[in-house]
């Protein structure tokens, strides 16, 4: 339908090409924004990776797992800063920092228990195979993460 309206009507051509390129962009900021608000599975990063060679597949799960923690300690910044403008006592608000910093701990922790036993479930398999294993679980528990602090900001009404 889009394609007619550029066809039969006597739109000049940088019209049409200015349409072109507003449409692209329109798609794949609504595309990012989608791919933003979905956890990605291990499945999902692995494939995402699969086409490259098995150390191009280290290299780009690793950076995967870099891109997840960027994506985490954005978010958890964003709380920081929910949680400072939150419309309640300040004793509140003190109180909700303080068990986030024990929050944050406790997940580093779980995540690295909870990585290297999947890392350990790869067996026999050595070196890259064994890093991917626990690339894909950093990244995917760093997701996961973010998506659950980012889903408590609309609970927290501003001052």
């Amino acid at each position: 339908m889009c394609e007619n309206l550029l066809v039969h009507n006597n739109f000049p051509i940088w019209m049409k090409i200015i349409l072109g390129f507003s449409l692209a962009t329109c798609l794949s900021t609504i595309a990012r924004a989608d791919d933003a608000s979905t956890t990605p599975t291990e499945k999902e990063l692995y494939d995402e990776c699969s086409e490259f060679s098995m150390a191009g597949i280290h290299d780009c799960l690793r950076k995967k797992r870099d891109e997840s923690q960027k994506v985490l300690t954005q978010a958890e910044a964003r709380m920081n800063t929910v949680m400072s403008r939150w419309d309640v006592d300040d004793q509140f608000i003190a109180t909700a920092k303080s068990n986030f910093i024990k929050d944050k701990q406790e997940f580093l922790k779980y995540r690295e228990v909870h990585c290297n036993f999947m890392r350990s479930l790869g067996g026999p398999v050595i070196g890259i195979g064994l890093d991917a294993r626990l690339y894909i679980c950093v990244t995917e528990l760093n997701y996961r993460r973010a998506k659950l602090i980012e889903d408590v900001f609309p609970d927290l009404p501003s001052k």
